[in-house]
């Protein structure tokens, strides 16, 4: 209970930070809500005669590879209809053509294109004669103050009329081709517009906030965890207020040229504060190096991307960015996976938060598949997903602080308490160091002595590693060259490896280097002899103070051990057979350990070329 209590007290959420969080949010709320009534105020309620909503089963498409079809063409042509809701066409260059009809008696209706990032939308209003009544050309590469209606969605009136109505949209855009659409009443699309700000702007001012304030932190603190978390905050605030059109709406509503590559700059950075995040508050730079270097190499990466991204053009980098963000998400979740099986508190608050963040997508990628009904908490799945996601992060920084702060505490006891002894007692407290500082010496040297083992060792075969090899011949090399003695270098390779992989699978070739390596170490009698895993399939055996002709013998040893009995593994039985080169020297100073080296290669790939299962020397 006092270790929850140190924690829960060490926090950097108080009550002024969830004030500040509530302010805010409240703020960017009534913002949203403020400029949606605006726009709305010319909007007056009235029903809308059923039959109307989202006009899924009557959209058709037609297809436009080369995006020069003009209107009047495009009336001759066949349309096919859309089989999902949303239409959905990925990333491509073509222009996509979409039609329906309508029938409205009462007053003008809205048509809503319910996703701000198509680039160029141009719609077409047309009577029961292919007339045309009106036309509206929209798209984020206008001026946002050039829309019909000053909302992130593209939204026209549609006339009323007792006749049929025709309405064309040609849609082109970089990113991901997706037109969302539905037929709102005033009354209606007035909701949505008030309701969709509230959440927005709750989420944006929330998370500015909280990205602001770990920025402040930082400045005073100098961690750099929370400049991290602060951008990484920002950073994804921003992504989806832009993904919503509100960034577009009130950031920059006149450089469209911005807003164009605005998401890949964006995402990239996220990227980059995202992995040095999780990097820095699981502390994984001090367990695993390659781990850590992997996720710099990251970061650096995506540095570079948010710079190529303010120079190419958007269809250029997406593909490279969405990938790097897999690369980013597998990367760190291998990071929490990691620090979790060690026990470390602040990896399991991430991962939860990772949880979090899935489940919202999920729920939002459901919602858009037609598997739960639509409703406009599901609509926000996603931002919500991320909203916890950036809370249960800031948690787990807040946890790490803790922790640390715990350690220095404990340290300060415990030294406060070693000098009180020290006053009380220093005669027998030098002994007791005398006796701990021994113990301690004891217990380093066999942990020293263990790790020298695992770094020398091959995990698979028991055997010793190809750096073990270098280190240990270099100095068999010199010690034979001062004492005058022979030294020779047997070289193995089992015949057709990769064969035996593909067909019997890798456990049974993980099983076959096992046995190889007991066969080689059962023909082996003398201390000095050693042998290595040199890398794959290969192995090499040292033997110091040992002509070509007893290397020779011993080779053949394994030679026929290896021919004489199968490896098995279960039901799996298979006849391997080894090729061999032997070289053997006395060492001098005018050569190296390499040309040893370099010989014992030859005859090996001499044994190969020869047709395998043989020994060359």
């Amino acid at each position: 209970m006092r270790k929850v209590q140190a924690l829960v007290a060490a926090l950097p959420f108080g009550t002024s930070l969830l004030g500040a969080l509530f302010v805010s949010a409240l703020f960017f709320s009534t913002l949203f809500l403020s400029t949606t009534a605006i726009a709305s105020t010319v909007l007056y309620e009235h029903r809308l005669p059923p039959g109307f909503g989202q006009i899924v089963p009557d959209v058709s498409y037609f297809l436009d590879p080369s995006g020069d079809t003009s209107l009047d063409d495009v009336l001759k042509r066949s349309f096919e209809k859309v089989r999902e809701y949303p239409p959905q066409f990925g990333y491509t260059d073509a222009a996509v053509w979409l039609t329906f009809k309508y029938r409205n008696p009462g007053d003008i209706v809205w048509l809503s294109v319910n996703y701000p990032m198509l680039d160029d939308v141009q719609i077409f209003i047309l009577d029961e004669h292919q007339n045309l009544l009106s036309a509206y050309p929209l798209g984020d590469r206008l001026n946002f103050i050039e829309r019909v209606l000053l909302r992130p969605e593209f939204t026209v009136p549609l006339p009323a009329s007792e006749s049929p109505i025709s309405v064309y949209l040609r849609v082109q855009s970089g990113s991901s081709l997706e037109v969302p659409m539905t037929i709102s009443e005033d009354v209606v699309l007035r909701q949505t517009m008030e309701s969709s700000a509230w959440i927005q702007g709750l989420f944006f001012g929330a998370m500015v906030m909280l990205g602001l304030y770990h920025i402040l932190i930082f400045l005073s603190s100098g961690d750099r965890s929370y400049l991290y978390f602060g951008g990484l905050s920002l950073t994804m605030a921003l992504i989806q207020a832009t993904l919503w059109g509100r960034s577009y709406q009130f950031l920059w509503p006149e450089s469209p040229g911005w807003n164009d590559i605005a998401v890949s700059v964006l995402i990239n950075a996220s990227n980059f504060f995202g992995v040095l995040y999780i990097a820095k508050v699981v502390k994984i730079c001090e367990s695993h190096r390659w781990i850590n270097i992997a996720a710099m190499t990251l970061a650096i990466t995506s540095a570079v991307m948010v710079g190529l991204s303010l120079y190419l053009p958007y269809a250029d980098v997406i593909y490279p960015t969405l990938l790097l963000s897999m690369m980013t998400f597998i990367t760190g979740a291998t990071i929490v996976i990691v620090r979790m099986r060690r026990g470390y508190p602040p990896a399991f608050a991430v991962f939860v938060a990772g949880l979090m963040y899935t489940l919202g997508s999920a729920s939002y990628i459901l919602g858009k598949l037609g598997v739960f009904n639509n409703s406009l908490l599901l609509d926000n799945a996603l931002a919500l997903g991320q909203l916890l996601q950036v809370l249960l992060f800031a948690f787990a920084l807040s946890v790490r602080m803790a922790m640390d702060k715990e350690l220095r505490e404990r340290a300060q006891r415990d030294t406060a308490h070693a000098q009180a002894l020290l006053l009380e007692t220093e005669r027998e407290q030098n002994m007791r160091l005398d006796q701990e500082v021994k113990a301690r010496t004891q217990e380093l040297r066999e942990a020293n002595a263990r790790l020298e083992k695992i770094s020398t060792t091959d995990s698979l075969t028991g055997l010793y590693n190809r750096r073990h090899f270098d280190e240990v011949l270099e100095g068999e090399y010199e010690r034979g060259a001062r004492e005058g003695k022979s030294l020779s270098l047997i070289m193995l390779d089992l015949d057709y490896f990769k064969n035996l992989n593909d067909s019997q699978g890798h456990t049974f070739g993980d099983e076959a280097l096992r046995q190889t390596a007991l066969r080689i170490q059962d023909v082996l009698n003398r201390p000095a002899d050693m042998a290595f895993r040199y890398g794959g399939e290969e192995f090499v055996i040292l033997l110091p103070d040992t002509e070509a002709s007893a290397a020779h013998i011993l080779a053949r040893q394994i030679w026929t051990a290896m021919r004489s009995e199968p490896v098995v593994m279960k039901q799996q039985t298979v006849r391997l057979t080894i090729s061999i080169g032997i070289a053997a020297t006395m060492p001098n100073k005018e050569n190296s350990y390499y040309t040893l080296l370099k010989r014992a290669d030859e005859k090996l790939y001499q044994a190969k070329n020869e047709g395998r299962d043989r020994i060359c020397i």
